[in-house]
């Protein structure tokens, strides 16, 4: 037997049809339940509007005004025409919708220019990775000798990178000896610097060098200088730092070289780091110490005095040390210049907005661009100051003041100059091992060769 479709509801019972009905109708009430809703929400939301628009009326017994219960309770018309039109909102609720402004970061760093023995310290290390100048020198108030120290075992390593010294003797000393430390660590006479004249010999990165006023019977008390060059600078227009190449002893293209002059200490000038008095002081125009204290006129140790020629000077070093770091890996100087220059015009353009003033070191970009490169030094010449993962400049409440806008203003130029170099002028021949290979026993600078 064939039932149709339309006969097939004949045969249902009345047990089935109840069922039917009934999950129409439940379904029905589950649709209708959100607009119901929504309903109720637009009605309390216009009441609550009404009550905080209308102000109390005093002529009513001090009751406020407010629209009734017959009225708030609109049409099924109403209802769909408001659904279809958003309600109107007033000032006063714009007002409380608006979020709570953060409050301003909190820095740790000082109003004025902190000084420079944060760059100091950064500037030893990075100037250490080329070469290692230990003096000897005598606290003054406790009259206690400290020999110069090498951070390393005092002998020579085999090598093969050349490097060629240029000493000048321009202390009060009739003569320096000059002494190489061999293989085994004992002291080789190789010469001598008279006074006014200057020594030149070449020789290999890690090949330690001892200079002497008396001869080596004196000990330490009569060393004047313990030299080690580690690593060639890469050479860029302006701080050279190759010669001519020596195919005679198998070289073949620029050889590196590093120059200094040994002078005496003034009276009363003591080193900035450490506040002692050298036994003399190393003047290196490419690789320079920092710059002893005059403590003869001020009286007291204070590490925190710096002129405006020692922050240009460290500004200038920092810009030299970016074109170094293109030159040996090119790119690194170009984007460490770009970034910073936005970090620098963010400061300058709002100078009172405290999170541009605050540059967290473990963000990647920042860390790899300007914090591990001479642009670190460009910061902390400007005084940044570095506390708990961030550096920081400028007080935490009002703007930078007009003398610290000015010197990064300076700053600014001097990067943009330095960028433009970088990227207009043609690469210049680099000497051999100046993008730190060729130590002996070791490839690139803290990496073992294996």
């Amino acid at each position: 037997i064939i039932i149709s479709s339309e006969q097939a509801p004949l045969h249902q019972s009345s047990s089935q049809t109840n069922c039917v009905e009934a999950d129409t109708k439940k379904r029905k009430k589950v649709v209708n339940k959100p607009a119901k809703k929504a309903s109720a929400i637009r009605n309390y939301n216009k009441l609550i509007c009404k009550e905080a628009i209308l102000p109390s009326d005093d002529n009513n017994g001090g009751k406020s005004i407010t629209a009734d219960a017959t009225n708030s309770t609109n049409s099924s018309s109403e209802q769909d025409s408001a659904s279809s039109h958003p309600t109107e909102t007033t000032g006063t609720q714009i007002q409380q919708q608006q979020p709570t402004p953060p409050p301003p970061l909190k820095l740790h760093s000082q109003a004025n220019h902190p000084g420079l023995s944060a760059y100091y310290n950064w500037h030893a290390t990075i100037t250490s990775l080329y070469r290692i100048y230990a003096i000897p020198n005598r606290d003054v108030f406790t009259n206690t000798f400290n020999p110069a120290i090498l951070p390393m075992h005092p002998s020579s390593e085999r090598g093969n990178i050349a490097v060629n010294i240029t000493v000048a003797n321009q202390t009060r000393y009739e003569s320096i000896q000059v002494y190489w430390i061999d293989y085994k660590g004992n002291e080789i006479y190789k010469g001598n610097v008279p006074r006014g004249g200057s020594w030149v010999q070449t020789t290999f990165i890690g090949h330690p060098w001892t200079f002497r006023v008396g001869g080596s019977d004196g000990g330490e008390e009569s060393v004047l200088l313990k030299y080690v060059p580690f690593r060639i600078a890469p050479t860029v227009l302006g701080a050279e730092t190759a010669t001519s190449s020596r195919e005679s002893s198998g070289v073949v293209g620029p050889v590196g070289t590093q120059s200094f002059t040994l002078r005496d200490v003034p009276e009363g000038y003591l080193t900035r780091n450490e506040g002692y008095e050298p036994a003399c002081w190393v003047d290196d125009e490419i690789l320079p110490e920092p710059p002893l204290i005059d403590t003869y006129n001020n009286g007291e140790r204070n590490l925190s005095l710096f002129t405006i020629h020692e922050m240009q000077m460290a500004l200038e070093w920092s810009c030299f040390q970016m074109q170094r770091e293109d030159a040996a890996s090119p790119g690194t100087g170009v984007a460490a210049s770009k970034r910073l220059l936005k970090y620098l015009q963010n400061i300058c353009l709002q100078p009172d907005n405290t999170k541009y003033r605050r540059l967290r070191v473990g963000n990647r970009i920042f860390f790899e661009s300007v914090y591990s490169t001479g642009a670190r030094g460009i910061l902390l010449a400007l005084g940044f100051e570095e506390f708990m993962g961030f550096l920081e400049c400028g007080p935490s409440e009002g703007a930078l003041n007009y003398e610290r806008l000015r010197q990064i203003s300076d700053a600014m130029m001097m990067v943009d100059k330095t960028l433009k170099l970088m990227v207009e002028n043609e690469a210049v021949v680099q000497p051999e091992g100046s993008d730190g290979y060729g130590r002996a026993g070791f490839g690139y600078a803290g990496q073992l060769n294996i």
